[in-house]
């Protein structure tokens, strides 16, 4: 699989260079689009669909909607007009009023997300190249508000307040394991978040190529090529809008 990989990377590089339209800062870019152009480990992509809904399988959540005024650990500061965590960390809802707006209509009021210190947090994927093909760790993750309740998100998916553990919880193994030594950073910058939403919102995109080995990792976890995340992607609504949005950034 490899092998095949690697011939059909360098004859377009090859081409590209005896066109006089390679540059070397996009070489992540011409890997990717080979990557993405066919299925070089043979994989049958049936068994990463059955991966994914046994994960959701496996999740027994229960979302069910609550009066904002009786949620736990959540307050109202009067004085502030804001609803906040009690720890003072994690984010508020602030209110904001726009004028001259120039959109559909020239003003409005509405509700916003406001991040602790503007700075949301770390959406972090590990690349690692096995037998000379690249692969991606990918979190079939959980989150409340999701449509289906798990999707396909980066290997690193954290606030800042969750990292430093506010919230009493477990560490990050990911970011604890591959992102202290032994890596390449491939990119590491601050992407700003939805607009209409959070208000002035930013994540620390990092993406970094491991020269670690594989660790044990919990079942929801699981290394999969460029191509098949993008199956996933044309399937539907099973990836994250954070690992859409990171790859773009290779």
């Amino acid at each position: 699989m490899s092998l095949d990989f690697i011939n059909k990377k360098n004859n377009l590089i090859k081409f590209l260079k005896k066109n006089n339209i390679f540059h070397k800062s996009n070489l992540m870019k011409y890997e990717n689009l080979v990557e993405v152009s066919k299925n070089f480990t043979n994989v049958n992509f049936k068994k990463k669909y059955y991966w994914y809904q046994n994960v959701k399988k496996r999740n027994k959540s229960i979302i069910k909607l609550k009066k904002i005024n009786l949620l736990d650990n959540w307050v109202f500061n009067e004085n502030k007009g804001t609803i906040d965590h009690k720890s003072g960390k994690f984010f508020s809802i602030i209110g904001v009023s726009t004028k001259n707006a120039n959109r559909e209509v020239e003003s409005w009021d509405q509700p916003f997300v406001k991040q602790k210190n503007f700075k949301g947090g770390v959406i972090g994927l590990v690349r690692k190249k096995i037998k000379g093909m690249p692969f991606y760790l990918i979190d079939a993750k959980f989150e409340p508000g999701n449509v289906n309740k798990i999707q396909l998100s980066p290997s690193v998916q954290s606030t800042y307040s969750n990292l430093n553990r506010i919230h009493k919880g477990k560490h990050n193994l990911i970011l604890n394991h591959y992102f202290k030594a032994r890596f390449q950073n491939i990119r590491k910058k601050w992407v700003s978040e939805d607009g209409g939403r959070f208000y002035k919102k930013t994540n620390l995109h990092w993406i970094i190529e491991t020269k670690k080995n594989k660790i044990k990792l919990p079942y929801n976890y699981q290394w999969l090529t460029l191509w098949e995340i993008h199956q996933f992607i044309k399937k539907g609504n099973y990836v994250s809008p954070h690992l859409r949005s990171i790859l773009t950034l290779m």
